[in-house]
């Protein structure tokens, strides 16, 4: 089984009313000595992830501790992002960043739709980690929706490589079962990469797999019809 945060803290809860910070985030210890706040601000757990720990420092501010870069593919927006009130730093294997702490308890689909409606208008796309429907990634901050996973808002590639990708969803017909080659029950990690910008060489070759693969099998290679409107997205 990997071991990663999201395992700890498993452990650490199961008849363990306050759990030792500090074997569920080794480099906190780091970030304490190097005086960025003291272990006694930490009211809590507010949340936690296969990769992340939040902690309530109450006063409206939590502590994000991720063993990934919260802006390792962009700056922080503050249109969807939610507030950081720290800059984020590196002690160790961890990335610590104080936020604004949001409500999450009272986040409807709505509120989903409207921060994703916001990063479309700034340029950015879902990552697979974010839909309508993933209200766990937004929270509710001075009476407005944010996006709590900076991660889950990428740059979106350009219009030739999003019309490669689109043409490629929208044809696959042909689908090969995963291979399961041994037993996990840590949380999956997904990849939050951003889409690449393709060459038109890349394009072309990734389109025609597509359609080799589905004559292969006995398919229509492609939709001419939906082909064609992809062209009129935006």
């Amino acid at each position: 089984m990997n071991i990663n945060f999201y395992t700890h803290n498993h452990l650490l809860f199961q008849g363990n009313p306050k759990p030792n910070y500090y074997q569920m985030v080794p480099d906190l210890k780091d970030y304490i000595n190097a005086g960025r706040m003291k272990e006694s601000d930490i009211k809590g757990v507010a949340g936690k992830g296969g990769l992340s720990v939040i902690f309530d420092l109450g006063d409206d501010e939590v502590l994000k501790c991720s063993l990934e870069n919260p802006l390792e593919f962009r700056k922080h927006n503050s249109s969807f992002d939610i507030t950081f009130l720290s800059s984020v730093e590196k002690f160790g294997k961890t990335y610590f960043v104080k936020e604004a702490k949001a409500d999450t308890k009272n986040v409807t689909q709505k509120d989903c739709k409207a921060v994703i409606a916001q990063l479309y208008k700034e340029g950015f796309e879902p990552s697979i980690d974010l839909d309508q429907y993933k209200l766990r990634q937004i929270g509710i901050y001075k009476g407005k929706s944010y996006l709590l996973d900076t991660r889950a808002a990428l740059p979106q590639p350009d219009k030739f490589s999003r019309y490669v990708y689109n043409f490629c969803n929208i044809n696959k017909r042909v689908f090969f079962p995963n291979k399961v080659s041994d037993l996990d029950f840590s949380i999956k990690h997904v990849d939050e990469t951003p889409r690449a910008n393709l060459t038109f060489r890349q394009g072309i070759a990734k389109m025609w797999e597509v359609a080799k693969t589905n004559l292969k099998y006995g398919k229509k290679p492609f939709s001419l019809r939906n082909s064609i409107a992809l062209l009129f997205m935006k």
